[in-house]
């Protein structure tokens, strides 16, 4: 069974397993996705008086806006720092931030490599590191609202309208058979899980079919990425940002622990590029984690291949191809009033978790017939 989320986040221990029947319960908005897009268009519904259930399967929220404990210490193992320019996105930024947050990192770069998202080095963008990592972001986000971590969606379905409910209505069936149950669907995914989860509906929907297209528009690339730790005593680069341009595997070499205040251990975060990333996808971790570290150490040095810790993260959905984006979010009014929604950084023009963002606060505009909110 899913566990709530309160302010906190926390996650009460499991109880001990006993044979239940499964429960159906009705809401008037669900949303599948505790990434930025799902988040914000959350909080944007409970704005406009509506209480949406958020449903996670992982156990935390952010998505890839990710920061792992490293025997205490912060790092920041998918985006590797916030930016933006909208002024709504900019508050947001700034509400959620740490007092020891870091402006205009990397402040040093080294190699001429293009980055991921090479908008953020725009002299219109800003740039901010929170010290505590960033998914400090998307647990600002979350405070409040009611989200259900390791609920992991299996189907989808659009019932008729009984005694419950007046109009068609979704069910969202989840892992161990509970069922929720609500006019209105969003789903705040990566296209290709939204395609996926999508095509568990059997009929399909006449007003869904045209959308699929679009969403097989939206190209999402992998990223592996290694967490590597070093011995003290380890001479510190001084870049805190690496892009090597002629590097076949090696996309960035991040410095984690210069966005860290005091004494960090040095920590780095390799991530590969899209293509060799493809390439190993679904290979053992043992074997890419060591080819990233290899060719980190051709880069800078041999001691980059031996870290005393070493923790690799596969990013099947790490992010989506510039210039592929769709404009905006998406929506379906099926017949007998059941609505479905789409958001997330592959449904808005600015892309990244910026867009990401942005996609979820248009999309409860949509959602509610309300007026956007300022961009």
């Amino acid at each position: 069974m899913a566990q709530a989320v309160g302010a906190q986040l926390a996650r009460p221990p499991n109880p001990t397993p006993s044979p239940r029947r499964p429960l159906v319960v009705v809401h008037d908005t669900l949303i599948v996705g505790a990434g930025i897009a799902g988040l914000a268009l959350a909080r944007e519904l409970t704005a406009r008086g509506l209480a949406p259930v958020v449903l996670e399967r992982a156990n935390g929220v952010g998505g890839r806006c990710a920061t792992r404990r490293v025997d205490g210490q912060p790092v920041d193992h998918g985006l590797a720092f916030l930016h933006g320019r909208s002024p709504a996105f900019l508050a947001a930024m700034a509400a959620a931030r740490d007092a020891a947050a870091i402006t205009h990192w990397p402040r040093h770069r080294d190699g001429d490599g293009v980055p991921c998202q090479p908008q953020a080095f725009d002299p219109l963008d800003t740039r901010v590191a929170p010290a505590g990592g960033v998914n400090l972001f998307a647990k600002h986000l979350a405070e409040g609202l009611d989200v259900r971590l390791g609920a992991r969606v299996e189907t989808l379905a659009l019932e008729p309208a009984s005694h419950e409910t007046s109009d068609r209505a979704w069910t969202v069936t989840l892992t161990g058979g509970d069922r929720l149950r609500a006019r209105s669907l969003a789903l705040a995914l990566p296209a290709p899980s939204t395609l996926a989860l999508l095509g568990t509906l059997v009929p399909q929907e006449p007003a869904i079919a045209p959308l699929l297209p679009l969403l097989r528009l939206i190209h999402v690339v992998p990223c592996l990425a290694v967490i590597a730790r070093y011995p003290e005593g380890t001479p510190r680069p001084a870049w805190e940002a690496s892009y090597p341009a002629g590097s076949s595997g090696v996309h960035a070499v991040l410095h984690d622990s210069s966005k860290r205040p005091g004494t960090p251990r040095l920590t780095l975060v390799i991530q590969g590029r899209p293509g060799f990333s493809q390439r190993h996808v679904d290979t053992p971790e043992a074997v890419w984690s060591q080819a990233l570290l290899d060719e980190a150490a051709a880069l800078h040095g041999d001691w980059m291949r031996t870290p005393d810790l070493a923790q690799p993260h596969r990013w099947r959905y790490a992010r989506v191809s510039i210039g592929t984006e769709l404009a905006s979010p998406l929506v379906a009014h099926c017949e007998g009033g059941a609505v479905l929604g789409l958001a997330g950084d592959g449904l808005h023009a600015t892309g990244g978790v910026e867009g990401a963002y942005l996609s979820g606060v248009a999309l409860a505009a949509r959602l509610t017939g309300s007026a956007p909110a300022r961009e």
